[in-house]
């Protein structure tokens, strides 16, 4: 018994000293844990951004403005049509309600007051969620009118029509497939690249590059090369799939793509040979490089939109690359935009990826 005790000392003694399985067992499920109840358990409050545009300017449409700028859950912004809706195409409104013209007149005439709810379906959970909450609000706004008009049998009194600024045809696979390329490039990037580095330093390998005639540059060259063709065959594999098996839709110009998943590739390399450059081990390495990708795989916005968030998050989702590269991606796949309207994202992605190079050359070790 006294000899089996000792072999069970023996193991968790080894356990220990494996600094990376004991994050893995007993750290990374409680941050787990706590970064996915922060985000679906209810801890912070969704605020729906909503433009609104009253175009009848009555006493009515002015008191109803006034009252969803009441209801908690909702940020109200009034302004134009076409203001509203650029906030929309940019990501800064969740959906805009609009108040046609003539809806006094219509309730004055017995007639439904009309209404447009404009959402966007290259987002169909933040399109769902907030037309819903929108919804509900116009339907209690029904109600309030039916009552003071002492209507007995209410007739419907706001006629509702629902618009999209991109096509209805997409779906929450075409919101998805970007992101998944996005996550794919980077764990290519700092788990491939990243770990092989430090394996190849681990092996001897470059100490006998160092003694050898062959240019670092050269190597380092070769490598970065190999890892960008293996992200475009990637990415034709991604979205051939999902065309093949979904008809996932992409809008945007395959130049302009391409040129966001080399961008994108570069920097995450960049990240992997950061990883690399750091860590004395592949233990080691392993443990840094799924810090770096974990919490840029939930709070990045690659399987679901940061207006879920908690906003303390929001805050750390904005700081991470992945966000940008996810966006830019998104912007250009399935709404069809230029590079010009991710000049935001390609600077960020530039100047991660010069940092982390920067540090690199650095820090880098033969041994």
């Amino acid at each position: 018994m006294r000899q089996f005790l000792g072999m069970v000392a023996a193991s968790l003694k080894r356990t220990y000293r494996e600094k990376v399985a004991l994050f893995w067992m007993f750290l990374f499920p409680v941050l787990l844990m706590l970064l996915l109840g922060a985000i679906f358990g209810g801890t912070g409050n969704t605020t729906i951004n909503l433009g609104v545009v009253d175009l009848d300017r009555s006493v009515v449409t002015k008191g109803i403005v006034s009252g969803i700028k009441e209801i908690d859950g909702f940020s109200v912004r009034e302004g134009t049509r076409k203001q509203q809706v650029d906030r929309l195409e940019d990501g800064r409104n969740n959906a805009v309600l609009i108040l046609e013209e003539g809806f006094f007149d219509s309730l004055k005439q017995g007639k439904a007051g009309k209404v447009t709810v404009v959402t966007d379906k290259s987002s169909p959970t933040v399109g769902e969620v907030a037309n819903s909450a929108v919804q509900q609000v116009i339907a209690e706004v029904s109600r309030g009118i039916q009552q003071k008009m002492g209507m007995a049998t209410p007739p419907e009194v706001i006629s509702v029509t629902t618009e999209s600024i991109t096509s209805s045809e997409l779906g929450y696979i075409d919101y998805m497939v970007p992101g998944i390329l996005a996550l794919t490039i980077m764990q290519a990037g700092v788990l491939g690249l990243g770990l092989d580095f430090v394996a190849n330093r681990e092996k001897g390998i470059f100490r006998r590059i160092k003694v050898s005639p062959l240019p670092l540059s050269r190597f380092l060259g070769s490598e970065i090369l190999s890892a960008l063709v293996m992200a475009l065959i990637q990415a034709a594999l991604l979205l051939g799939v999902g065309w093949a098996v979904f008809r996932v839709h992409v809008k945007g110009n395959p130049f302009y793509i391409i040129l966001l998943v080399i961008l994108g590739a570069l920097t995450f390399l960049a990240m992997g040979f950061l990883v690399s450059s750091l860590a004395r081990t592949l233990k080691t390495a392993t443990m840094a490089a799924n810090v770096v990708v974990f919490p840029q795989m939930f709070l990045a916005g690659v399987f679901f939109p940061l207006f879920l968030l908690p906003s303390f998050l929001v805050v750390v989702a904005k700081c991470l690359p992945l966000y940008y590269f996810g966006d830019a991606l998104r912007q250009v796949m399935v709404r069809g935009k230029g590079l010009n309207a991710v000049w935001l994202d390609i600077l960020v992605l530039v100047g991660v990826g010069l940092v982390c190079f920067a540090l690199s050359l650095k820090y880098f070790r033969w041994e």
